[in-house]
């Protein structure tokens, strides 16, 4: 995770997912809501291929994968 305290942005680098380490090379969407009293911040980013949904929750600082795709039909 990389955060800018300048410029108050957030952005992933890097996930482990099924013993693999992916560097991420692209930041799609992001968008933040809030549910409750957190506030979530949801990343769809690309790395070797694949597409990982990420969410960040700010009161505890933990990461949830949400959603991988291959990009190919199921």
């Amino acid at each position: 995770m990389d955060f800018n305290h300048y410029q108050n942005k957030i952005k992933p680098i890097q996930i482990q997912w099924n013993n693999r380490d992916f560097r991420i090379e692209q930041v799609g969407m992001h968008h933040q809501f809030h549910q409750g009293k957190r506030l979530l911040h949801v990343f769809s980013v690309m790395s070797k291929g694949m597409f990982f949904k990420l969410v960040l929750d700010t009161e505890n600082l933990f990461w949830k994968l949400e959603e991988v795709s291959d990009g190919l039909p199921e």
